[in-house]
């Protein structure tokens, strides 16, 4: 509720390379209609991005599965690919044969959940089926849960206050992340510190791996990891082709970075992995996405001329019959849970947590509260 309008926040966020959350537009609308995310979406179209093979990730609310079929808007393939959140699904394994094991054994013990997920294309909700890597790592729209809270307590303003609050919360977080590249860019860093970071770990376990060239090029490996007997873990070999740049774990493909199955076959012929590094991870390119001019709003009479002859009338077509709060027709899913101890229900009677006063213990026992 946006102080006396009942409204939906719609939001689109995505990631940058140093895994920094990158707010991309915000709506306040009527609800999760049709016509809103048709609305929505057309306009990302026109003012945010018209790049083609954007992956587009979300929950499957009829609305959005409506407006996204929509080929006038531009979000079908080539120009975007719609998949599905999986917040609800444990494994999120990149390897094709490691998921085709566990599928299989998973749809065994019910029947009734292989007949329901058999019906959605793999493409839409596994990372082992993404074969372009277009989600880069992302399964679950997390991203926009978390700008979502951010802006939790600002929910019961004016919509102005709302407008200017959102305005000014972007405006220091884009300063803020822009500068950090700036200062990784001077400090001669070509790549962002999460990857770097990355590359560390998967450097540590390619001196491990054991490395076999199968072509008298030197482009084809077999690298075995090592068993650790402690843990009962590794062992496995994996297949790499660098001209293709392929490595059978998976791993490559989805994140655009090197493994360390690539590292380690890199190393064997001496060749510098890090051309194998997507180019958004590198500060240079982070530094564009958060390079956008920001204006001071000034006063209210800055935004709204006072000599503008237009006025704001309500739209009947709104008005609600029925009395009290309307139902929601957003997906829920455990971030809106509660734990038993947040409860919002509490008695003013005895002042226990978890019920009130109508169905309060202590009525039976002193008559009516």
């Amino acid at each position: 509720m946006y102080g006396k309008y009942r409204g939906t926040l719609l939001i689109a966020t995505t990631q940058d390379g140093n895994s920094h959350v990158l707010p991309l537009a915000f709506a306040v609308v009527e609800g999760e209609t049709l016509t809103a995310w048709s609305w929505f979406l057309a306009h990302l179209r026109e003012h945010v991005t018209d790049k083609d093979g954007i992956c587009l990730i979300s929950d499957r609310h009829a609305s959005i599965k409506a407006a996204v079929a929509n080929e006038a808007l531009g979000w079908q393939p080539p120009h975007a690919y719609h998949v599905y959140c999986v917040r609800h699904i444990a494994r999120y394994t990149p390897c094709k044969h490691i998921f085709d094991r566990n599928f299989d054994k998973f749809c065994e013990l019910s029947p009734p959940v292989k007949a329901w997920i058999g019906k959605i294309s793999k493409e839409k909700w596994t990372m082992a089926y993404d074969k372009e890597g277009r989600r880069y790592g992302h399964m679950t729209t997390n991203l926009s849960e978390c700008v979502n809270k951010v802006f939790k307590g600002c929910r019961n303003v004016p919509i102005t206050a709302l407008v200017k609050s959102t305005y000014s919360r972007c405006r220091k977080y884009f300063v803020d992340r822009g500068r950090q590249a700036q200062r990784e860019i001077r400090d001669g860093q070509i790549y962002c510190s999460h990857v770097m970071k990355k590359l560390r770990e998967n450097q540590e376990k390619a001196c491990s791996h054991i490395v076999r060239t199968y072509d008298i090029q030197r482009t084809i490996f077999e690298v075995e990891e090592a068993f650790d007997p402690m843990t009962q873990r590794g062992g496995h070999k994996w297949t790499v082709n660098l001209n293709e740049r392929y490595c059978q774990c998976g791993q490559f493909t989805t994140y655009h970075y090197p493994c360390s199955h690539i590292i380690a076959a890199c190393g064997t012929v001496s060749i510098n992995f890090y051309q194998y590094i997507d180019v958004v991870y590198t500060n240079d390119y982070i530094l564009r996405a958060y390079s956008a001019q920001w204006w001071p709003l000034g006063n209210d009479d800055a935004i709204v001329p006072s000599d503008d002859p237009w006025t704001l009338v309500p739209d009947p077509s709104f008005i609600r019959d029925k009395k009290g709060r309307p139902r929601s027709t957003r997906l829920r899913n455990e971030m809106d849970w509660r734990e038993p101890s947040q409860s919002r229900y509490k008695c003013g009677r005895c002042g226990t947590v978890g019920h009130n006063r109508r169905n309060c213990p202590l009525q039976s026992q002193q008559g009516s509260c």
